[in-house]
């Protein structure tokens, strides 16, 4: 099951980096730099689970149902916007500035596996570098994406077939 939410939790990042691939350079940086700071602020909630905890979160049923609910709840959102057409300007700007917000309790399962992994390392350097690594990777990501993927119509592909597999394994976890 953990393998399962592990591969969840990088469908999901890599869904958040197509989408934010769309924006434009300042509103990458930005989006990488309130990641960095959430990732900051949370680091004293994820010191305080153990792995215990972590792992009961993880693998409790009703959670994992609703998880999967808001899961497929934002693939939808997200397969909607690879379909929306620029000319339904309302809708589209709508979507456009949607970044993905699931990517959150993503970022959160790498920190605390971060931290479980790196047993007796200072927990504020653990933050600096955990924030660090996701300001590189929004931004990083998006733009290696951009490069190899090339045009629109192909991340927008991509960005729909990563959304469908993200629904699928919603349903698996949810049969699980």
């Amino acid at each position: 099951m953990n393998y399962l939410i592990a591969i969840l939790a990088c469908f999901v990042t890599v869904s958040f980096l197509l989408k934010v691939g769309f924006f434009s350079t300042k509103g990458l940086v930005a989006v990488g730099i309130v990641f960095a700071i959430f990732t900051l602020c949370v680091t004293p909630r994820m010191t305080e689970l153990s792995h215990d905890v972590f792992l009961q979160i993880t693998t409790t049923k009703e959670i994992l149902l609703n998880v999967a609910v808001c899961m497929v709840l934002e693939s939808v959102i997200m397969i909607a916007f690879c379909f929306t057409c620029p000319s339904k300007k309302w809708l589209y700007s709508l979507l456009h500035i949607y970044p993905g917000l699931l990517v959150i309790p993503a970022l959160c399962y790498f920190q605390a596996q971060l931290l479980y992994l790196l047993p007796g390392v200072d927990f504020k350097l653990t933050a600096w570098v955990t924030a660090l690594l996701a300001f590189m990777t929004v931004v990083g990501g998006s733009k290696l994406f951009n490069q190899l993927l090339g045009g629109r119509q192909a991340r927008l592909e991509m960005l729909f077939i990563v959304n469908l597999l993200i629904i699928m394994l919603c349903i698996v976890i949810t049969g699980y």
